[in-house]
């Protein structure tokens, strides 16, 4: 199985990459999983305008059939042991490649939230579209480690 995670601009904050990178390469242990950004929209303009050209650069970015998992507040807000069993339902199924979908700092337009098979939430917290590309990957990192019985999870 493949994960892509896809996300309205790079990330800036250096720490932030470099966490992201640490957590990419230690998935990359158990599965390929890239990190596709697309280019955000300047906020000069009307919020809606601003949310359908960040979703049309992502809709453009996600395949047929790659199962689409948007990261919104309105999704399903799962534990890491949740999501670990969730995650291993979606390999053992030898379901579709998955994407996950994280919006810019003014989050996912309909459109995108449409195309999704599936929505979760991170938090109850509205997060920083570059901690929430974190605690996503951790939160993978963390499923994965879960399901193999490795030391991780406490």
């Amino acid at each position: 199985m493949k994960i892509k995670i896809l996300l309205v601009g790079k990330p800036t904050n250096p720490h932030y990459a470099a966490l992201a990178q640490e957590y990419c390469r230690r998935i990359g242990r158990y599965l390929d999983i890239a990190l596709e950004t697309v280019p955000a929209q300047k906020l000069d303009q009307p919020v809606g305008h601003v949310r359908s050209q960040e979703a049309q650069r992502l809709l453009a970015k996600i395949e047929a059939k790659e199962w689409c998992v948007a990261l919104d507040r309105t999704g399903v807000c799962l534990d890491s042991q949740q999501l670990a069993k969730k995650m291993n339902g979606w390999l053992q199924s030898g379901q579709r490649p998955l994407c996950f979908v994280i919006g810019g700092p003014i989050g996912l337009d309909e459109q995108v939230l449409h195309r999704a098979d599936e929505k979760l939430a991170l938090s109850a917290f509205t997060l920083a579209h570059e901690l929430a590309l974190v605690v996503l990957l951790e939160q993978l990192y963390r499923a994965f480690t879960l399901l193999r019985g490795e030391k991780y999870h406490k």
